[in-house]
């Protein structure tokens, strides 16, 4: 290689690294005056590793010997882990880890540069100035970009937690061990091209291995957080039933007594006024009687909501045709499906909102049906619309609903029809 980039080598691969690192990391928060730190953090950290080299290995044109080699790599990997954490407004963990990341990155990069160099045309580049420039983008940038494109479905979104101590340690012990052991070997110069073809790919695929560990670890945790998330929605549900229950009992308390004291006022004011009395008390009317205690209180909660806003929430419900739901299934089921009703029709014109809701039962099968118009378009997403209400929980009102529908052995199936959103649920009996 040109004697030059033999005296660089060190800054050269630190910049490869941290090129290495945005692989990975650009999603992360950015530390304030972001592009001055780069720029100043990795001029510095050019400087560190350089001073090093002149010390530590003053004539860099005679050969390195193993130990030398590790010494000079994991200079490079700390001062790496530095510099992530002063470009990241993000934990210590989460610098080691995304250099870990990075530096894989570059090592597997410098390991398809080495595949390259076993062509004799390729090696003969490689001493030239520009030529060694032009191997090395084609292959640390044909690794990059593909690493981006296949981390990408783990690294796009923020909510990927970097910030996890033991996935830290975890990739940087492995990354020790790996690295050290392939520097060991690369100190023979003794080695045949098989050998080091051998070693290579070896070298790939221990990398590769390595980064699926990783954000295989990555995805476990995203998948814990979801069922933590999911958690804390069926707390918040159960709440949530609870002070309905209440609520519900509450206001058909306060009606009955209105009703009474409407009786006692017979004769002391006109009819007139009793009958616009009654009309405004009648609205807080949500009493039902469907035959299940928990479709009760949630078709009266509902029905204060579309009071409220006015729509018109139309039940034939045969309530003893769903005693086989546990009461939170049954409760979350309706609830859903009436909530993401009401927030569909309450952007129509007055006097066009309305929702249907239909339950019965056939021996072992009950069926509710449920349907009601809507305006503009609705994101579908594996036969399903996707939610537009919390998006922290976007997307679990039906999924829960379809979870629930199947628990119960059953399907659930979504029709959009001329301006109609229709929605069937089927559930048989355990």
């Amino acid at each position: 290689m040109p004697a030059w980039y033999a005296e660089f080598r060190l800054p050269i691969l630190l910049l490869q690294s941290v090129v290495g690192v945005f692989v990975f990391a650009y999603s992360l928060r950015k530390r304030r005056r972001f592009p001055l730190r780069l720029v100043l953090g990795t001029s510095a950290g050019f400087a560190v590793l350089h001073g090093l080299r002149i010390v530590f290995f003053p004539d860099i044109g005679q050969r390195v010997n193993s130990p030398g080699r590790i010494v000079m790599t994991f200079a490079v990997y700390l001062v790496l882990i530095l510099l992530c954490w002063l470009f990241f407004e993000e934990s210590f963990w989460t610098a080691l880890f995304v250099a870990a990341s990075g530096y894989i990155a570059q090592d597997l990069g410098g390991t398809v540069k080495t595949l390259l160099k076993l062509d004799p045309w390729v090696d003969r580049l490689c001493q030239d100035d520009l030529g060694i420039l032009l191997v090395d983008l084609a292959a640390y940038f044909g690794m990059y970009a593909a690493l981006y494109l296949a981390f990408r479905p783990f690294t796009r979104s923020r909510e990927e937690n970097f910030n996890n101590r033991m996935k830290a340690v975890f990739s940087t012990m492995v990354l020790a061990f790996g690295l050290g052991m392939a520097r060991i070997t690369q100190g023979n110069t003794g080695r045949n091209e098989t050998a080091v073809f051998a070693e290579s790919v070896y070298q790939l695929l221990c990398g590769t291995y390595i980064l699926l560990l990783q954000f295989g670890v990555m995805e476990r945790a995203k998948l814990s957080r979801s069922v933590e998330d999911m958690r804390e929605l069926v707390h918040l549900q159960r709440e949530q039933f609870r002070q309905s229950e209440e609520s519900a009992a509450l206001v058909n308390e306060k009606y009955h007594d209105l009703k009474g004291l409407l009786e006692n006022f017979q004769g002391q004011i006109s009819q007139e006024q009793t009958d616009q009395i009654k009309q405004k008390v009648e609205k807080y009317d949500t009493f039902v009687d469907t035959g299940n205690r928990v479709l009760d209180i949630v078709l009266a909660e509902k029905r204060a909501a579309c009071a409220r806003r006015g729509i018109e929430l139309t039940a034939f419900a045969d309530g003893g045709a769903l005693d086989f739901i546990e009461e939170l299934d049954l409760y979350a089921l309706v609830s859903n499906a009436l909530n993401n009703a009401i927030d569909a029709v309450v952007e129509l014109p007055e006097g066009e909102r309305f929702i249907i809701l239909t339950a019965s039962a056939e021996g072992d099968m009950a069926a509710i049906h449920m349907e009601n118009p809507y305006t503009g378009d609705i994101a579908m997403e594996g036969g399903l619309p996707k939610s537009r209400r919390d998006a922290r929980y976007h997307g679990f009102g039906v999924k829960s609903m379809k979870r629930t529908v199947e628990k119960y052995g059953g399907t659930l199936a979504v029709t959009l029809n001329h301006g109609k959103f229709l929605l069937d649920l089927i559930l048989f009996r355990p």
